[in-house]
């Protein structure tokens, strides 16, 4: 149980943290000199890919850290936490280059 507390705790805060580092390098992003999405609608599509993304984080780190969960619950917790805030700033690359 303390294994899947860590890993969803530690997802949140990482994901909570790439996303305020999406919305602040979004007006680059969208509209600056040499901007990858120019129209209004990229900035609502990659929000809604974002959004889920985090939430589909957050509940893939419940998941693995109820199926890890061990007597070394904080260090698999952690290691579950940085492997899906990692996928997560995968998505956002991803997101941010295709749309």
């Amino acid at each position: 149980m303390r294994t899947s507390l860590v890993a969803v705790v530690g997802t949140a805060v990482l994901v909570a943290v790439l996303f305020v580092v999406n919305r602040a390098l979004a007006p680059a992003l969208l509209g600056g000199p040499g901007s990858t999405c120019p129209q209004p609608d990229c900035a609502l599509g990659a929000g809604l890919w974002l959004i889920a993304g985090a939430v589909v984080a957050i509940l893939a780190a419940l998941v693995a850290g109820l199926v890890l969960g061990s007597e070394r619950a904080v260090r698999r917790g952690l290691l579950v936490a940085l492997c899906c805030a990692g996928a997560y700033l995968i998505e956002s690359i991803v997101v941010w280059i295709l749309i």
